[in-house]
């Protein structure tokens, strides 16, 4: 900038300088940890984090601290968990008018009185048809239900009531209500976080340099905010320290009790807020981690529920069954319990038994693992010390029963030394206890197991949902995929991936197919590859690709995936209903095309945990971690700019300096922000906001349309046909259409937006409402016009649809039979964008060699590939399978075009069928690896006694030479 004599620029050191200063003031700290197991690592702590939250203005506004009470389920506060099972005194205890100069604070669980001078207890505020409202008791002689009042009704609180000397005792109630006190004016709120752990390389380079990850995001924003970079918060990570070391620390700032600091910027003065736990989205080992399970390794493999057991259990109808369906939940209590009794049964020495416990239960903590391992040859090496050095022991004439008693007593003895000893671990934490403290005389949590089990309001076994990404795509999805493509030659390879090249992917919001890639690299394919499979593949698998079981499946699968991907669910009841047949369907089909897979892939088995996790926390999309997945690039980015002396403080650093908002300067007691200059740049920059990962929701409204002629591009001024009505038509012109544009001169646009926000542009399907009839139709625009004297009117452009109707057809998916009818719709009357199919099957599409130039480095080479040549026919499916816009398509058609249909109609017994089959093949698969076992044992045995023979003939010639 000098170089270029820009004035005023100051030098690097000042600069540095006062980014320093501004560090300091905004006072994120990176705290320093050391874990049970000794290993060190830094943290940017949530609650500093949230604080930063509410002071900055772009998401302080977006904070929602109630739960709500609505019909279309979008966001955590809507689900069960949040509205249903969260504790009262666990949400947010006050609620104030904010618009009133007065803003009295009113409290749950204390006296209030309504402005009809009713006296009511308000028990937890809720949002209710986009209003506060709060849920109270009346003041009545006796009414255990609870009343829905608009908060705007409350007129005085119990401080008002207690001045005006109004005075009853309530049993069972603390009146004034304690955080109160605590607040001293100030409001107080209640925060639900979302934290996420994973194994991530910090590396760019394709070396995996592992490290563990925690990162959270705001539980209390919107889903459409917390899915973008800017929202997602680091905390920790450690090459060396587990991911339940790190949420140890974590957890300091979680709990009923635990009250933090921060500047609300939208109400201007300091507020005090609780943070909790809401939900543990990640993969399935890190769930079965996070809540002390084995995962698939043990015979209770579910971090659910006690479903599995031995393989034979699992191959009786009983258990075999039982794999379909949720089963007895686990609990935090009994997996505590478990964990004890491992370690009390390390003390012994006998690692066998704590192994028998973690197989038989399916209960394994890391952390109680780190005191096990020490435990069980601690023990062995006290009981022989002591058994050498125990004088009974040596008498020779202590023998039989009476030796082993004694031997018995010595090691009860020991092992209650070492429970003892391990209590007393971590030395160091064990000594800043309380003396009188009942924590000194137990294992804590944190300490000796997993302190997710014991943080209130969570529950690591159901509030650990199955993830879409994990399960779905690179589980069952990736399942399908393999059994599709195994069986296929060279021929079959390129014939679907021609087809998946000419699919459409108008209204499926996807970048690009790279069919021949996705054929190619068939093994590595990622998630995104998988999430094109699920949508399209089951269009191309005609003629002899697949089997009728397996096209079934894929049938199957795209209908669940569907389902899975909605955003909002209107109708819970029906949604949860349709769910539950679609999983029922792909695990019922899996059973008819391999019964035995689902002894061996939990990721079947998780599936039928999905309509309760929906139920608790909402649609699936909700808790995907896919948001996450994306935010590890800029991790790794931060990662090499560190010289790994001490990566996890480098990293934390590094990243506690990219947020702000309001702060107070050091030695002051004002609140400030940037200049407004800087603020408005950043509102108005998109560039600064893209590389910040921020996107701001799209301007444009429901209607408006976007001209060619206002198009940045130059070509779109080629593009644009400008002139009379007839002119513009062209083809489609028809006396019909002259009653709307005829006389006036138009020109053309690029799209239009939909009641839904999709841009709508020329050749694309759509579902509009008639303005004849009030009927929702489907239907394709061929041109989109505005008048020339009506430019900024976007209520005057026209869009000129063909109609299309629907039918059922045995793809289970509604086929578009044209109309010869041209309709003109007004914008404001179009619904959303749909993806359709040709039916290339029945219309005998066929593949043409050198159908198309390859484009390579944006420029039409003279190499040629084989390309689909549709048919002429006018045959299309609607896509029940894309997942954009999946909800409003099922809510737009009739029932009986998209309600999925149980594959078997009694479930039970063909699953007993499929039973009997893996009673037949599962054993005698057993004992062909048992016997392939004890032959590889010999061999090695063989080989060992070899090599033994050869070095002593080695040794004896080299003695005979000497």
């Amino acid at each position: 900038m000098r170089e270029c004599r820009t004035p005023d620029v100051p030098t690097f050191t000042a600069l540095r300088k006062k980014q320093a200063e501004l560090t300091k003031d905004v006072n994120i700290q990176t705290v320093r940890h050391t874990s049970a197991m000794s290993n060190e690592f830094y943290m940017n702590h949530p609650a500093q984090l949230l604080a930063l939250d509410w002071a900055n203005p772009l998401v302080r506004k977006f904070i929602q601290v109630y739960p709500e009470v609505t019909d279309k389920i979008s966001e955590l506060n809507h689900a069960d968990k949040w509205l249903k099972e969260v504790d009262f005194d666990d949400l947010s205890p006050m609620w104030a008018d904010w618009k009133s100069t007065a803003h009295k604070h009113f409290y749950i669980k204390e006296l209030a009185q309504l402005k009809n001078s009713d006296f009511v207890i308000p028990m937890r505020w809720i949002i209710f048809n986009k209003e506060e409202y709060a849920e109270m008791d009346r003041f009545v002689i006796h009414d255990d239900n609870l009343v829905r009042v608009q908060a705007m009704d409350l007129k005085y609180n119990y401080l008002d009531l207690k001045e005006a000397r109004v005075s009853f005792n309530f049993p069972g109630y603390m009146m004034p209500n304690p955080v109160r006190k605590l607040a001293k004016g100030r409001p107080v709120f209640s925060m639900r976080i979302v934290p996420w752990s994973d194994d991530v390389s910090g590396n760019v380079s394709k070396q995996f340099n592992p490290h563990m990850n925690v990162c959270m995001v705001n539980g209390s924003l919107p889903h459409r905010k917390v899915t973008q970079e800017y929202f997602v918060r680091f905390c920790s990570t450690w090459p060396h320290a587990s991911s339940g070391e790190q949420f140890e620390a974590l957890v300091d700032d979680i709990g009923p009790e635990k009250y933090h600091d921060a500047y609300d910027c939208l109400l201007e003065q300091e507020i005090l807020f609780r943070i909790y736990v809401h939900v543990l989205p990640a993969d399935n080992p890190q769930q079965a981690e996070s809540a002390s399970t084995a995962g698939v390794h043990a015979n209770l493999w579910c971090r659910y529920d006690l479903a599995g057991g031995t393989a034979a259990h699992r191959e009786t109808n009983e258990g075999y069954c039982a794999l379909f369906k949720p089963g007895v939940p686990r609990t935090p209590a009994e997996t505590i319990r478990v964990i004890k009794r491992q370690i009390w049964a390390a003390c012994t020495g006998v690692q066998d038994t704590v192994d028998e416990f973690q197989t038989s239960t399916g209960v394994k903590d890391k952390t109680a693992l780190f005191w096990i391992e020490q435990l069980t040859p601690k023990a062995r090496e006290v009981q022989k010390a002591r058994f050498r050095a125990d004088p009974r022991l040596k008498n020779r004439d202590l023998k039989g029963n009476d030796r082993k008693a004694v031997k018995a007593r010595i090691k009860d003895l020991i092992q209650w030394e070492l429970y003892n000893w391990v209590i007393r671990q971590p030395e160091a934490r064990w000594s800043k206890l309380p003396r009188h403290s009942a924590e000194r005389y137990r294992l804590r949590p944190g300490d000796h197991y997993n302190i997710l089990l014991n943080v209130r309001g969570l529950d690591p076994h159901q509030d650990s949902p199955c993830e879409i990404l994990h399960s779905i795509l690179l589980g069952d999805t990736k399942y399908i995929w393999h059994a599709t493509n195994s069986p296929w030659n060279k021929i079959k390879e390129d014939q679907f991936a021609i087809r998946l090249q000419s699919s459409s992917t108008d209204g499926l919001n996807l970048t690009s197919l790279c069919g021949r890639y996705m054929v190619r690299d068939k093994n590595s394919l990622i998630g995104k590859h998988f999430k094109v499979l699920q949508q399209l593949g089951a269009f191309h698998l005609h003629d002899d690709l697949c089997g009728k079981k397996l096209f079934s499946l894929w049938k199957a699968a795209g209908e669940l995936g569907a389902l899975l991907w909605y955003s909002e669910i209107r109708n819970q009841e029906q949604y949860l209903a349709d769910l539950q047949t679609c999983i029922d369907n792909v695990l019922d089909i899996w059973g008819l095309i391999d019964p035995a897979r689902i002894l061996t892939k939990y990721k079947l088995h998780v599936l039928s945990h999905l309509p309760d996790d929906v139920r608790g926390f909402g649609p699936a999309i909700l808790f995907a971690t896919e948001g996450f997945e994306g935010w590890n690039g800029v991790f790794r980015l931060c990662s090499i700019l560190s010289n790994h002396q001490a990566p996890s403080r480098d990293i934390g650093v590094t990243l506690a300096d990219m947020d702000g908002g309001w702060w107070k300067p050091h030695g002051s007691e004002d609140y400030i922000q940037a200049g407004h200059e800087i603020v408005h740049f950043l509102q108005s920059n998109k560039e600064l906001q893209r590389r910040l990962g921020w996107m701001d929701k799209l301007k444009m409204k429901a209607g408006q349309s976007a001209l060619h002629r206002s198009a940045i591009k130059l070509d779109s001024c080629r593009t644009a046909v400008s002139g009379p009505w007839r002119e513009v038509l062209a083809s489609l012109w028809s006396p019909e259409l002259d009653n709307h544009g005829a006389g006036k001169n138009w020109t053309s646009c690029k799209y239009v937006i939909s009641q839904a926000g999709d841009p709508c542009k020329k050749r694309l399907w759509i579902f509009f409402k008639s303005q004849l009839t009030g009927t929702v139709l489907a239907g394709h625009i061929l041109n989109i016009v505005i008048p020339m004297d009506a430019l900024t009117k976007h209520d005057q452009a026209l869009v000129i649809v063909q109609r299309f109707n629907q039918a059922f057809h045995c793809m289970n998916m509604p086929v578009l039979s044209p109309s010869p009818e041209y309709v003109t719709v007004k914008p404001a009357d179009i619904l959303f964008i749909f993806n359709a199919q040709h039916d290339c099957n029945g219309s005998k599409c066929r593949s043409v060699a050198g159908g198309e130039n390859i484009i390579q480095e944006r420029h039409i080479t003279d190499r040629t590939q084989t390309v689909i040549q549709h048919a002429e026919t006018d045959s299309y499916f609607i896509n029940l399978h894309a997942l954009h816009n999946a909800h409003l398509l099922r809510d737009t058609l009739p029932r009986n075009l998209t309600a999925p249909v149980p594959y078997f109609k009694d479930h039970q017994q063909k699953r007993e069928e499929f039973a009997a089959l893996v009673r037949v093949s599962g054993p005698a698969k057993r004992a062909a690896t048992a016997k392939k076992s004890k032959e590889t044992r010999e061999k090695k045995k063989q080989a060992k006694a070899s090599r033994e023979r050869d070095e002593e003939e080695t040794e004896d010639s080299d003695d005979v030479e000497n």
